[in-house]
């Protein structure tokens, strides 16, 4: 069976090169020569050089946000509205996926008027959290991103479990605050 496929291949590929009458072939056209290649393109004007990923300290970006969530977390422990407003970027913005209701954004103002009414509604209460920063990806020496989870629960009722990528910037004062953040929750 092999030898009577190569056979048939060699006589279609003889077919196709026969030339009939048995003419010659005409001489191969000549190649073009090669072109030189264009000119370098002319330097543009000097300009600062960009800072690039190795122009920073990534593990101290990494130590100066923890020591952000620290003192951020501590606020939320203490139940202290200005410490958590404080932890915020005037242009922050929430986005959250809320059941029944889709992906919900807030900016500030109304991200701190939530926390207002959470920490009203939970007066007298005892709570509890469990709190990890999962990662934290330096940009650069001003910028970070984390990804963080949240326990919250209730002694005697439920609670939630929320996860979240935060958007981390330090401002011209030199204090971190988040930026953006993106989170989804799940209550139990």
């Amino acid at each position: 069976m092999t030898r009577r496929t190569l056979f048939l291949v060699l006589v279609l590929a003889g077919a196709c090169l026969a030339v009939p009458g048995g003419a010659q072939l005409p001489p191969p056209a000549p190649q073009p020569a090669p072109q030189q290649p264009p000119p370098p393109p002319k330097p543009a004007p000097a300009q600062a050089p960009a800072q690039s990923p190795a122009d920073f300290d990534a593990d101290a970006v990494v130590e100066e946000v923890k020591t952000f969530y620290t003192g951020y977390w501590k606020a939320w422990d203490d139940r202290n509205l200005q410490g958590v407003a404080a932890g915020l970027s005037g242009e922050f913005v929430q986005y959250m996926v809320v059941p029944q209701r889709g992906l919900v954004q807030a900016d500030k103002p109304t991200a701190v008027a939530g926390v207002n009414n959470f920490l009203i509604a939970m007066q007298g209460r005892e709570m509890a959290w469990g709190r990890n920063l999962l990662s934290v990806v330096p940009r650069s020496a001003t910028e970070a991103v984390a990804a963080v989870r949240n326990d919250f629960t209730l002694y005697n009722g439920g609670g939630e479990v929320e996860l979240s990528l935060e958007v981390l910037r330090k401002a011209s004062d030199g204090r971190w605050r988040i930026v953006r953040k993106w989170s989804e929750k799940r209550a139990y």
